[in-house]
C-alpha cells in the first residue's frame, strides 16, 4: 500500500494574481487540487490528509464524493512547517513514513512514486525527494548586473512529493528547536539537522502551477488527456 499523503494546501498563491488561492482555481469545472488528489488515488494512494483553510472543506467534499480513498481535512497553519505538523498529528499511530506533496502539482507519475517509495526504505535515509538537473546557464545578478556565472553541474531543481520518516522529522525539529527556520521545503529541515536526504530523478510533467503561464500549460495538457 502507498504511504499516507499530506497535501499542503494552505497557501494563497500570490504570484498567480487570483482572487482565490490557486489550488481552488477551477479548470474544466474542477479545482486544481482535485486533479492532484485524483492523480494520486489513480496511482494507488488510499489515505490522504488535506491541510487547508477549513472554510473550503464543504466545497471540496463535493468534488471528492466519488473518489475511492480516505480523506481527512486538517486546518492549515500560518506557514508551511506549521501546516505539515498539523497534518502529521492526523496520521495514524502506526504510520512510519508519509509523503508531503504540494496541492498544485497534479501531474506526478507512477515511476516517481515507485522510485520514492523504494528509496525511502533505505535505513540510513531520513527523507527522499525528486530532483531535476538544471539545464540552463545560471547567472548571479545584483543591482541589474551579472556578478558571475554559477557552475550548474551540482545544481538541481527540487519537487514534491517528498517522503519523510516521521520519527526522523521530529528528531530534526528537536535538534533545531532553538533556531528560527525559514525553509521552503520539508527536506531542508532534515538537511539543517544533519540528517541524510536521498534523491530520485523527478519528472518535468510534475511541475508546480505557480503563475498564469503554468496554468495555461496545465490546461493544455489536461485538454489533451480529456
Amino acid at each position: 500500500m502507498r504511504a499516507t499523503y499530506i497535501i499542503v494546501a494552505g497557501g494563497v498563491g500570490s504570484r498567480m494574481g487570483s482572487s482565490i488561492p490557486k489550488q481552488y482555481i477551477e479548470v474544466f469545472e474542477r479545482p486544481i487540487i482535485y486533479y492532484t488528489v485524483k492523480k494520486l488515488v489513480d496511482l494507488g494512494v488510499k489515505k490522504l490528509i488535506l491541510v487547508i483553510d477549513l472554510s473550503y472543506q464543504e466545497y471540496l467534499a463535493e468534488f471528492f464524493q466519488d473518489i475511492d480513498a480516505g480523506i481527512k481535512y486538517v486546518t492549515g497553519g500560518s506557514h508551511r512547517q506549521e501546516s505539515v505538523l498539523n497534518g502529521l498529528k492526523a496520521v495514524e499511530d502506526d504510520c512510519e513514513v508519509v509523503a508531503i506533496h504540494d496541492s498544485v502539482r497534479p501531474l506526478v507519475t507512477l515511476k516517481m512514486l515507485d522510485d520514492l517509495e523504494n528509496k525511502i526504505r533505505e535505513e540510513d535515509i531520513a527523507c527522499v525527494i525528486p530532483v531535476l538537473a538544471v539545464k540552463d546557464t545560471i547567472k548571479e545578478v545584483m543591482e541589474q548586473q551579472v556578478v558571475k556565472t554559477i557552475d550548474r553541474s551540482n545544481l538541481f531543481k527540487v519537487g514534491t512529493p517528498q517522503y519523510i520518516k516521521i520519527k526522523e522529522y521530529y528528531k530534526a525539529l528537536e535538534v533545531l528547536k532553538d533556531k528560527k527556520l525559514q525553509v521552503t521545503d520539508d527536506a531542508s529541515i532534515m538537511e539543517l539537522a544533519g540528517l541524510r536526504v536521498g534523491i530520485v530523478e523527478g519528472d518535468n510533467t510534475a511541475f508546480k502551477i505557480t503563475d498564469q503561464d503554468d496554468l495555461k500549460y496545465f490546461k493544455y495538457l489536461l485538454k489533451e488527456e480529456l
